[in-house]
């Protein structure tokens, strides 16, 4: 198992005009999604407070034997702080399409309210997942919280249904999680993951917003496992359909998922979270997806703004709750959309090759190709288009 907790983060010097090497983030490559401006990290953790941890587990080659491997999964952990079993945030959910699991959805309907780390695996590993989850909450005379874990299907490359993710994985993943960049592309629950039939895996970006003179964050992280690569669109720009008439590709599965996750420090109530969430499909649809009739498509979207005591919770004693006017929060729905379509882009462009169970190869994006079309459609900015 390998850990990965550092960024794999290219630098903004990287020039188009001549071919490049290794993977990079969009944005460095000029690629400049939407109109409004990134955090520092352009990453979920530019909100105070919340922190990102991975497990990888990479083992094995050659052909499947359940239980054994190959095995390319893992799991990947948020902490919207790491207090939430005791205070609890508001959030929101939605669910384009439920082909799939996200735990704690009717929970977060009903009550409001986000009570649990947040995990991101393969399929068959909610379960133990859930149970480590489980284990953090507190052992007293009040409720237990609920986990919050969510999965996407890694089974083209992974041998999903041996179950690989452990406790210790969690655990893992949860203790080493940070405030700092974040690892994106074949990394955490994205490691087996395919989009747009290229590799895919966990991307990030962020947004600020000042209203009324106060400065907030809006970020996401996505677990990208869906589209075809005929629909693939960058910054509205049709790749996916010239890339397949240049190079013929395998098709890879129809168990075509994603997950993200909205995080922001503004004071938002439940209601409104539940806006947020589902202006996440907008920006998944514009990277090409239309939620497939297989597709697993789940946001979850919380706000660090208000803390509600858990004992106060439960039992009735009261708490108060802020939020942002009403009407200021037209800048937040455009935020969330432009984030999760660059956390999107930032997965897929990081996640490298990929040889899985059985042999079977999922290639990573091809990032000079993909540039080549972007330019044609003069759709580069900054220096490096140059």
């Amino acid at each position: 198992m390998a850990l990965a907790t550092l960024p794999f983060l290219a630098s903004a010097s990287t020039s188009v005009g001549a071919p490049i090497r290794g993977r990079h983030r969009a944005r460095d490559l000029g690629i400049e999604i939407g109109r409004m401006r990134p955090g520092p990290l352009n990453a979920i953790t530019d909100v105070p407070g919340v922190e990102v941890g991975h497990g990888t587990i990479i083992e094995g080659h050659g052909k499947l034997e359940i239980g054994k491997g190959p095995i390319r999964t893992g799991v990947t952990a948020i902490w919207p702080h790491r207090g939430i079993v005791e205070e609890f945030f508001c959030c929101g959910v939605d669910a384009p399409n439920g082909n799939g699991e996200l735990s704690g959805m009717l929970t977060a309907r009903r009550l409001g309210v986000l009570n649990s780390p947040i995990c991101l695996t393969n399929t068959s590993s909610v379960g133990m997942v859930y149970d480590a989850l489980l284990k953090l909450q507190p052992d007293d005379d009040l409720p237990s919280g609920t986990p919050v874990v969510g999965e996407t299907w890694d089974g083209y490359l992974n041998d999903v249904t041996g179950r690989h993710v452990l406790d210790h994985d969690v655990a893992a993943a949860l203790q080493n999680a940070r405030s700092g960049p974040v690892a994106e592309g074949s990394v955490g629950g994205g490691t087996g993951m395919i989009c747009y039939d290229y590799k895919g895996g966990v991307g990030t970006a962020s947004r600020l917003i000042e209203v009324n003179g106060s400065r907030y964050a809006v970020g996401a992280l996505v677990q990208a496992n869906h589209g075809s690569r005929e629909l693939l669109r960058v910054d509205g720009v049709p790749v996916g359909a010239v890339l397949a008439n240049r190079t013929e590709l395998r098709k890879t599965v129809e168990q075509k998922s994603t997950l993200m996750i909205i995080a922001t420090d503004a004071p938002f109530l439940p209601h409104q979270l539940q806006r947020l969430a589902r202006r996440a499909t907008h920006g998944l649809a514009k990277t090409g997806s239309i939620s497939d009739n297989a597709s697993g498509d789940f946001t979850l979207a919380f706000s660090t703004g208000n803390r509600i005591p858990r004992r106060s919770f439960f039992r009735g004693s009261g708490y108060h709750l802020r939020s942002i006017d009403q009407f200021n929060i037209q800048s937040f729905l455009e935020a969330v959309s432009e984030t999760v379509e660059e956390a999107i882009i930032n997965a897929l462009f990081m996640a490298e090759d990929m040889t899985g169970v059985d042999g079977y190869f999922v290639p990573a994006i091809p990032l000079n190709e993909t540039l080549d079309v972007m330019r044609a459609h003069d759709r580069l900015r900054g220096a490096d288009s140059e």
